[in-house]
């Protein structure tokens, strides 16, 4: 057992020992007049300081870049591997520039009636909103709305029965009914309750 342990520690040591380690300053300026290149550090544990300027006029891009990959190569330094471009992050949501612009709705001005009879009534109708406020001896208010999208037909009644305020509001699914149907679930619901007839 002492001499695996034995063993395994030798190993470890051997491999940390082993590990290459650089810590390398680098300055290369090249104005293609002049190639300036300074070194700094330590490689392997060897100290490096290499600070030397050529006259590189004559020399073309390539010729320019062969001479600092031999310098570098000679200091056993490699050109440093060029930054790779951040990529931009996915979006789930559609861009706003990718959404077409919702055309404007013309303004939908409500029929309002008043009958001047008794009782007295008033009823707005705005598309898809119908609101009666009706007076006389058993006045009442009555609010219908139909959302053809979601097919819901919400109604509401204010009325005052047995000399308390009432307040009944209901949401009924009418999804594919005709505006007939629609009108007949309402005169159902208006008995139930007991709206006072027109």
């Amino acid at each position: 057992m002492k001499t695996l342990a034995l063993t395994l520690f030798v190993l470890a040591g051997s491999a940390a020992i082993a590990q290459k380690h650089s810590s390398i300053n680098r300055n290369i300026n090249d104005d293609g007049k002049t190639l300036s290149i300074r070194v700094n550090g330590t490689v392997d544990g060897k100290p490096i300081d290499y600070d030397r300027t050529f006259d590189v006029a004559s020399l073309n891009l390539e010729e320019r870049n062969a001479l600092r990959e031999r310098i570098l190569d000679s200091l056993n330094i490699s050109m440093p591997e060029p930054p790779v471009p951040p990529v931009p992050p996915i979006s789930s949501v559609p861009s706003i520039r990718s959404v077409p612009p919702i055309p404007p709705v013309p303004p939908v001005h409500p029929d309002i009636s008043v009958n001047g009879g008794s009782p007295s009534m008033v009823r707005i109708d705005n598309d898809n909103t119908l609101t009666e406020a009706v007076g006389g001896k058993k006045p009442f208010t009555k609010e219908v709305k139909y959302d053809s999208e979601t097919g819901q037909l919400y109604l509401r009644y204010r009325l005052t029965k047995d000399g308390d305020d009432f307040t009944y509001e209901r949401t009924v699914d009418a999804k594919g009914k005709t505006q007939q149907e629609r009108q007949r679930i309402i005169e159902i619901i208006e008995k139930e309750i007991g709206v006072p007839a027109k």
